[in-house]
């Protein structure tokens, strides 16, 4: 499905078969080249490139529940995890997941509420949070990346008025570089990172947006109001995780679980981080592939290979008239943000 058309003759398009729906933002031209399926082209839907191998074209049916399914705020996320992209969503849904009495989806990412048809597989959505539990725990960074993915908080006060929305935040600088990182693992970055932020001032700018804090908490603070959102620096998850996990655990009403600095651990780290080797992304998308997915072991077996023969991702440097127009772009952004949380981030660039 075509959300929404971006600048520069981009699109941020979504998968309509699989279950989260994958998502991502390029050209058309790109998303062919890297294996997607598009209706444009004349099919019935839009398929990721996992969708493409493994589903075959006449078994490719639009994700929904078989029958109609009213939403049940018993099986519903009273808890989400907003974002930003790569400022510690996967540690905080892990940390928060500890907890006797919050019970996380099965997946972390389900994107559901980036689904303009999302009421469609209400049913399966809920049905990935046990029962029983006071808070049910989703978290999803593109929940904080409108334009790009637009109508989300809409959604979200429609379906789920009562919850308590989490938004992490780190560096904007620091967290956009951190993503392309992530795009370059996942063979998603279309152009080098100077490219990419040739045009910061652009709303639909898929890595500025993200780091445009102030303007994606606004709307959930008007939807949720102040009270039922807290807003999390990175920075201070990792100087003192104990301490921040005490703030997010008091927000939520919750007694502090004993643990230790060391029992939270750490997760999607930078340096674990390695790009899909050509040889592996050819034989994804081959005709062979649809076969060897549906052996247990082949994801396990995807993923070692992976992390054995991809070569580490270096963290790429800015030019100096690209950084010089990224932070003048986003310091207001940091200002506002400042004055609507009260916090100082004090270890920032900007």
């Amino acid at each position: 499905m075509l959300l929404t058309p971006l600048a520069h003759g981009r699109v941020s398009m979504q998968c309509d078969l699989c279950v989260p729906p994958v998502l991502t933002i390029a050209s058309p031209a790109w998303l062919r080249r890297t294996g997607w399926t598009l209706a444009a082209d004349g099919g019935p839907v839009d398929a990721c490139p996992n969708c493409t191998v493994r589903v075959a074209p006449r078994h490719r049916v639009r994700r929904g529940d078989a029958t109609p399914v009213e939403p049940d705020p018993a099986r519903l996320p009273n808890v989400l995890v907003v974002g930003a992209t790569k400022a510690g969503t996967t540690s905080m849904h892990s940390y928060l997941a500890v907890h006797p009495e919050i019970a996380a989806s099965e997946e972390k990412e389900m994107r559901f509420f980036t689904d303009p048809d999302c009421r469609d597989w209400v049913g399966a959505y809920q049905e990935r949070f046990a029962p029983g539990t006071r808070y049910r725990l989703e978290s999803t960074p593109f929940y904080s990346k409108a334009p790009c993915y637009p109508g989300v908080v809409d959604r979200m006060a429609d379906l789920v008025p009562d919850a308590r929305i989490i938004y992490l935040v780190r560096d904007p600088v620091d967290r956009i570089i951190a993503e392309h990182v992530e795009m370059v693992a996942w063979n998603s970055a279309e152009h080098p990172l100077d490219d990419e932020l040739a045009d910061p001032a652009e709303p639909t700018s898929p890595l500025v947006a993200s780091s445009r804090y102030a303007t994606q908490l606004e709307p959930y603070l008007e939807a949720f109001g102040k009270d039922r959102v807290l807003v999390v620096d990175l920075a201070d998850l990792g100087a003192d995780v104990d301490a921040t996990m005490g703030r997010v655990f008091d927000f939520l009403g919750l007694e502090r679980p004993e643990l230790s600095g060391d029992d939270w651990g750490r997760h999607n780290t930078a340096e674990e981080k390695r790009a899909l080797p050509p040889w592996l992304m050819a034989i994804r998308r081959g005709p062979l592939v649809r076969v060897v997915r549906r052996l247990p072991a082949a994801r396990r077996v995807a993923h070692l290979a992976w992390r054995r023969t991809g070569e580490k991702i270096e963290r790429p440097q800015l030019s100096p008239a690209v950084e010089a127009a990224l932070r003048a772009e986003l310091q207001p952004e940091v200002d506002r943000l400042r004055e609507l949380t009260g916090q100082s981030f004090a270890s920032w660039s900007l």
